[in-house]
């Protein structure tokens, strides 16, 4: 190896290592799912029992880093964070108060609004579910119906 041959080395270690760092400056730092940059893919990034980061690629059956998602996963769009059930459960949970009344109104009157989609329908099944049933899936996403 010439002496020129390891300084244009040393110089591409240099580019990529801030071509990753610049990629990986932009990305979320809160767990939740959001829209990668490509402007199409969704992301679930959460924190693992050990504390460590994973990111899923919905219809990606990998498990990502915070370097290799940034770097695999780019475009033009800026990162989009998207609403995760449990934000849409605190949303409606917070209409129905401000509103003075239950969630199953605001669930009867959200379903009202969406035309064509069997939205009523999945709303009176899912106020149909047992609520034992309820409270073990919640518990299961470390979701705290009470407080909600």
């Amino acid at each position: 190896m010439h002496k020129d041959d390891k300084g244009q080395n040393e110089d591409w270690d240099g580019i990529i290592r801030k071509m990753i760092a610049d990629a990986t400056e932009s990305a979320p730092t809160e767990p939740g799912v959001h829209k990668m940059p490509c402007g199409e893919c969704i992301v679930d990034f959460f924190l693992n029992a050990e504390g460590q980061e994973r990111w899923l690629v919905a219809g990606d059956a990998r498990s990502y880093t915070r370097e290799t998602v940034a770097i695999a996963r780019h475009g033009e769009h800026p990162w989009q964070r998207l609403y995760t059930l449990e934000d849409a459960a605190k949303e409606i949970s917070k209409l129905a108060e401000s509103q003075g009344t239950d969630v199953h109104t605001v669930l009867d009157g959200l379903a009202d609004a969406i035309d064509g989609r069997g939205a009523r329908r999945v709303a009176r099944e899912r106020r149909d579910l047992p609520t034992e049933s309820l409270s073990n899936v919640a518990e299961r996403f470390g979701v705290d119906l009470e407080g909600l």
